[in-house]
């Protein structure tokens, strides 16, 4: 009887445990921008490994478009996310641009 009741502790103290280390920090990121564009990537030998575009139409209809590309060269890799506004005729309202490359994770800090 007492080794169940000792099974069953350890058990517990080893479940609590790894749930602790499981929780993850909302202030960890493995993402950090750059000044980067497209074109300084491509120049730098980069080459385009994976593209996705996604389409949402507003209630007033203007549509935003989101480009995902991830450029890789060796064991670089960066993601670059354009955001682009368009009204009905198609015409660019706004339009930006972030990459951000693939780093260790790290801690953010306030404000950033």
């Amino acid at each position: 009887m007492v080794t169940r009741k000792l099974i069953f502790l350890i058990t517990t103290i080893i479940f609590i445990f790894l749930s602790v280390l499981a929780v993850a920090n909302p202030n960890a990121d493995q993402w950090i921008e750059s000044d980067k564009t497209y074109k300084d990537l491509i120049n730098e030998g980069f080459e385009v490994k994976s593209y996705a575009i996604s389409n949402v139409e507003t209630a007033n209809g203007l549509n935003i478009l989101l480009f995902v590309t991830v450029l890789q060269k060796k064991n670089e890799i960066f993601e670059c996310q354009e955001y682009q506004t368009i009204d009905k005729t198609i015409e660019t309202l706004d339009m930006q641009l972030i990459c951000k490359e693939l780093v260790q994770p790290y801690e953010r800090g306030l404000g950033t």
